[in-house]
């Protein structure tokens, strides 16, 4: 029986481990945290479709809360973006401990096995391949040998960052591909829900970055960020932040009845190697994340279900040519669409609060592509209008240049990756890819 090792309980490591599980393989998920702490301590968005795809029960009615009408706000507070709001079961929210107890609960379901409260160490290797997981239980160092680690350890993973050079996997993650945020739910002292309840403001208080408001009946949902290329998000810019706010609701509760967390989230395109002997990435260890918004769950459990796809199809050596399927279909089917959103990440942490004024009352930016929440309408022609912009602002122009030096690759990054794996082959499209 093929051993398989999860590091990380993360969304798309217990997708593939709930397949390969239920397919005969011998799999345990290690987790640094215990049972009881699992998951975020807020809500985030989410559609079906990653159920569907993942092939993962749909969650119950219970489970989820609806989405809600939302706009966003330019800095100056002179534009409000309204998007359009279709209200279905399709799209929702889910508290982030409930999503993840669900996952377990279908793991544990399955077969698999945990080993909760184990510190991941390092990976075990030989050479160029990952042979196992250095662990351990507060006390002794546990040595776990497998036939292929699944490293779902998110952002700061230390499987990802001890991996041998040559494996050819990015090990860390740069600043600029960071995005440092605070959230915290707060009382609802009047009940009042603004119009429309979600609230996302663009460069708040001329800080790099997105801060947001969702009003409940019974609580304030606040998220205040900070793009890394700009430094750490520090305890006085959430204090002062909080300030502005409470000014603006005087319903919000001075304490915290939720949350209160501070936490980095990948803002990236899929990382330009994901695999190597012994070894895949997934979920924010893998860069899988929308770039504009943070949020990677959706991605992570249908990339979980491609991977275990391409594990059952292997034929047990697990080398990097075996598992090279797994990042083609997740580029090809789910991963490319975020290159050009990955770019205007990038624009974005270049420009301040007034160049965003402008680029929302000239209308460059809209409704249209903003809103990433229902897809990714973020198109080559948002670019033109961007560029079309320089003229008004003579300052953009090095910051345009930076940001789409790469952009007359993106047509040939697609058409140049390999569906098979062949050494020389696969190395010179990372090259290309890490241009964009």
């Amino acid at each position: 029986m093929k051993k398989i090792l999860v590091a990380g309980a993360g969304h798309g490591g217990l997708t593939a481990a709930v397949h390969l599980s239920k397919n005969g393989y011998d799999v345990t998920v290690i987790e640094a945290k215990d049972k009881a702490s699992m998951g975020h301590d807020w809500h985030d968005a989410m559609n079906m479709s990653a159920f569907d795809m993942s092939g993962i029960p749909r969650p119950t009615k219970d489970m989820y809360i609806e989405s809600k009408p939302q706009c966003f706000r330019n800095p100056a507070g002179t534009v409000n973006i309204e998007l359009p709001f279709i209200n279905n079961d399709e799209g929702f929210y889910i508290d982030r401990k409930v999503l993840i107890a669900y996952l377990i609960e279908c793991a544990e379901a399955a077969g698999v096995k945990f080993l909760f409260s184990h510190k991941i160490i390092a990976p075990i290797t030989k050479n160029n391949k990952v042979l196992g997981l250095k662990i351990s239980d507060g006390e002794a160092e546990i040595r776990l040998e497998a036939d292929l680690v699944i490293d779902a350890a998110g952002l700061n993973s230390p499987v990802r960052k001890n991996l041998p050079i040559s494996c050819g996997v990015q090990r860390t993650i740069e600043q600029r591909d960071v995005y440092h945020v605070f959230r915290a739910y707060y009382k609802n002292t009047a009940g009042e829900i603004t119009n429309p309840p979600v609230t996302i403001n663009m460069f708040h208080m001329n800080r790099p970055g997105i801060d947001w408001t969702i009003t409940e009946e019974d609580f304030v949902d606040v998220l205040i960020g900070k793009f890394g290329s700009s430094g750490e998000l520090t305890e006085k810019e959430v204090e002062e932040t909080l300030k502005k706010f409470r000014q603006d609701y005087p319903f919000i509760s001075q304490e915290a009845v939720r949350g209160g967390q501070f936490a980095d989230i990948p803002l990236t395109k899929m990382l330009p190697m994901l695999v190597c002997d012994g070894y895949a990435a997934v979920g924010d260890s893998a860069g899988m994340t929308i770039p504009l918004n943070g949020s990677g769950i959706v991605l992570s459990m249908k990339a979980g279900r491609l991977l275990a796809d391409t594990v059952l199809k292997a034929k047990g050596a697990y080398t990097k040519k075996e598992l090279w399927g797994y990042q083609y279909e997740y580029f090809q089917k789910l991963g490319k669409e975020l290159i050009l959103i990955d770019t205007l990440k990038n624009f974005f942490t270049y420009v301040d609060a007034k160049q965003v004024d402008i680029l929302t009352e000239r209308k460059i930016l809209t409704a249209d592509n903003l809103n990433i929440y229902n897809g990714f309408p973020l198109t080559a022609e948002l670019v033109g209008k961007i560029i079309s912009t320089v003229p008004y602002l003579l300052n953009l122009v090095p910051p345009l240049l930076g940001t789409f030096k790469g952009y007359p690759l993106l047509p040939l990054v697609s058409k140049a990756m390999p569906k098979e794996y062949n050494e020389e082959r696969v190395k010179a499209w990372a090259k290309l890819y890490s241009k964009l």
